[in-house]
């Protein structure tokens, strides 16, 4: 049995209020808010149901986390519909490993990985899979 609550977005909204010249440093502040837009005081289990609504998953689905090299990650569904990582530093051997619970989807937050290149690669790996990767 689960009870939600419904509550604000766990990602930073982007504050479009109109900015004069000699305010750069509000500009500066806000883009800088940007960097990382999970919100400090959301857990993963927040992000894994926000985006379940956001895809349109019933939330009466299953959510497991296990382990993929020490890093945490969230089965969707009892046929891992979902794979959700939010960990660290996702280097492209975690992705490949991910992709032996066969998931429909990939959800892997932009910070979570290495760099760059790491996030070019997972995209190839799981596109050879035939497995959609989503980013937030």
């Amino acid at each position: 049995f689960r009870v939600f609550k419904l509550d604000t977005s766990n990602l930073e909204t982007w504050d479009a209020t109109p900015i004069e010249n000699e305010q750069l440093d509000l500009l500066y502040q806000r883009m800088n808010s940007m960097i990382h837009r999970v919100k400090p005081e959301r857990t993963d289990l927040d992000m894994i149901y926000e985006i379940m609504l956001k895809l349109g998953v019933p939330l009466t689905y299953s959510v497991t986390p296990f382990s993929i090299h020490n890093k945490t990650v969230y089965g969707v569904g009892d046929d891992c519909l979902l794979l959700v990582c939010l960990a660290e530093d996702v280097q492209p051997e975690d992705v490949e490993q991910m992709t032996e619970y066969a998931p429909a989807k990939i959800i892997i937050s932009r910070d979570s990985f290495a760099d760059d290149t790491a996030m070019a690669n997972a995209y190839y790996i799981l596109r050879d899979h035939g497995i959609e990767l989503k980013l937030v």
